[in-house]
């Protein structure tokens, strides 16, 4: 591949992983704005659950596995 084909790829890549630490932190951000603690309960048969504590905590993972995962494609020398 040429230099142009590099560079487009390296840009794919980099919106790639650049979009899914902003949808982390999208889901984040709306979990909090919108689904505060106690504001909503889903009653299942059991007990009734929070899903702000469901879906918090994972959207902090995905965030920090996303982020994780750029921070190690941004120090490799490979293009993908």
């Amino acid at each position: 591949m040429d230099g142009v084909g590099n560079a487009i790829l390296r840009a794919d890549a980099w919106l790639w992983h650049l979009s899914n630490v902003t949808v982390g932190v999208a889901v984040f951000l709306a979990t909090v704005l919108f689904a505060r603690p106690g504001a909503y309960s889903v009653n299942l048969i059991i007990a009734s659950v929070d899903p702000f504590y469901i879906v918090a905590p994972f959207s902090l993972l995905y965030t920090c596995w996303c982020g994780l995962d750029l921070w190690r494609w941004y120090e490799d020398n490979e293009i993908l």
